[in-house]
């Protein structure tokens, strides 16, 4: 593979771009939007240098791609005419693998499905199937739909479009050799090039480095212990265990302490919360500059790839619609938003919780892992309520935009990695007692947060504070169930 081109990226040093590649880069308008959305959403207004782009990030996993990739194809004993042709297809699919992320990326996602429904059925600015949108996550679908409406410019710089999306999705897999399906767990696995390249990154860019144990020679480690074996995808050599660990561990503190700090998890909710509430406006009242951009960025998640709706498919363009909105400017300004969270750290939701605090977390999960929009509506509404009993002890009033609830997600069973034994594949969870340390450390971590307006404290004083942090662990357990029954019925 012939290489024209170097940028030089703090993360990997050096990433080479090919003859081809460099003119789609350039010319892509599909690619350059991602320049003009942040990786990591909100996070910035907390690590005020987590600001880079999917753009970076996608040029970050397609070289990690091409490593991995080669190691693998080495392995497998493929020919060199061949690996070359797979490379390069896989080195497109990693670039591309981000496009159909919305402004300031994960932050909106969970609206994304409403949106679109709301731009189809009441506005009708937009054709496309929701029910798609159901069937996997928005920026995934909006990648694929997007995949389809630049193909014939892939196939202008000698790209087989199919061959793209077929490492991007196993949709397309089924007739195609296996190489697709090894390469294809490359961008999307368990340990891939998309988490290698997103760990080191923001670990450089948010500084958030405390406690942490990996760097680049464990990459590179990680990389050349790699080999596909059937049905359990990548593994990898015993030898580079200590590396796993280090990555394990890494990716852990990097949730506690940067995407589910409670700030992060504070600013994403109130930012959703302004889009949810734009949506159901616009839904009643489609009129004004605002209905008009929702519009656009519907279009923009069905596919559309006019360069209009790209450029407003972006953070600056959003601000510049969504600070019209009070709320939304004092967000931006990182103004005092006015709420006191009930809990900040570990220890807070240990002295709140308790021995219950693994069961608490067993029921937040069971109602926010639900479908179920309606379950986690009724979980506040009926938590509100019985709220209101407790702090009726101190003739205190509690208005359901006195809380705030917003779910913390991390899923440890996504490093279940194997290693490779004398006895065979094994789990290194099984071989591992510091793996099976961040499973038990998880399980007592703040697996949802709870805050409160400070007009509260104002009204009902201090106490209020310690009246409800006493009372949740006797009432969630009663609420949740509620919810589940009603969400269900």
């Amino acid at each position: 593979m012939e290489f024209v081109k170097q940028i030089r990226d703090p993360v990997h040093g050096w990433i080479r771009l090919t003859k081809e590649e460099s003119e789609f880069v350039d010319n892509s308008l599909v690619v350059q939007r991602l320049r003009y959305v942040r990786q990591l959403g909100m996070a910035y207004l907390v690590y005020p240098t987590a600001a880079y782009s999917r753009f970076d990030h996608s040029l970050g996993v397609m070289h990690l791609a091409y490593l991995i990739g080669r190691e693998l194809l080495s392995k497998r004993g493929v020919s060199a005419e061949e690996a070359e042709k797979l490379l390069k297809h896989l080195r497109m699919a990693a670039l591309l693998h981000d496009v159909g992320h919305f402004p300031f990326s994960h932050t909106f996602e969970a609206v994304v499905r409403d949106l679109v429904a709301a731009a189809v059925k009441d506005w009708r600015c937009v054709d496309v199937d929701v029910s798609m949108f159901d069937r996997a996550r928005p920026h995934e679908v909006t990648t694929q739909l997007i995949l389809e409406r630049i193909s014939p410019q892939l196939r202008e710089h000698g790209y087989d479009p199919q061959l793209v999306k077929a490492l991007l999705t196993k949709k397309y897999q089924e007739e195609l050799p296996e190489e697709v399906r090894v390469l294809s767990s490359i961008i999307s696995g368990t340990l891939d090039a998309d988490r290698l390249d997103y760990i080191m990154r923001d670990i450089h860019f948010t500084g958030a480095a405390v406690g942490t144990a990996i760097g680049y020679a464990d990459i590179e480690r990680i990389i050349n212990s790699m080999s596909y074996v059937g049905d359990l995808g990548i593994i990898f050599d015993e030898k580079a265990r200590v590396h796993l660990e280090g990555y394990i561990i890494t990716r852990y503190q990097l949730y506690r302490h940067v995407y589910l700090h409670h700030k992060t998890v504070l600013f994403t909710e109130i930012a959703r919360k302004i889009l949810w509430q734009a949506v159901l406006e616009c839904r009643s009242s489609p009129r004004g500059e605002v209905c008009e951009y929702l519009c656009d960025l519907a279009k923009f998640a069905a596919g559309d790839v006019s360069e209009e709706v790209l450029w407003k498919a972006t953070d600056d363009y959003f601000t510049s619609v969504f600070t019209k909105l009070a709320p939304f400017r004092d967000l931006m300004a990182r103004r005092r938003l006015g709420y006191i969270s009930l809990w900040k750290r570990d220890k807070d939701y240990l002295e709140v919780f308790g021995e219950e605090v693994k069961s608490i977390n067993k029921i937040i999960d069971e109602v926010y892992s639900s479908s179920e929009v309606e379950a986690k509506q009724i979980l506040k509404q009926v938590l509100v309520e019985e709220l209101k009993r407790v702090l009726g002890r101190l003739q205190c009033d509690l208005d359901e935009d006195d809380i705030e609830l917003a779910y913390a997600y991390f899923d440890p069973k996504a490093d279940d990695v194997y290693i490779s034994t004398r006895e065979g594949p094994i789990q290194l969870e099984r071989l591992s007692p510091l793996v099976q340390a961040v499973k038990e450390a998880w399980e007592r971590s703040p697996h949802f947060f709870v805050y409160v307006k400070d007009g509260l404290v104002k009204r009902c004083g201090e106490r209020a504070l310690a009246y409800l942090r006493r009372a949740l662990p006797a009432v969630l357990p009663y609420v949740a169930k509620i919810s589940r029954i009603d969400g269900d019925s």
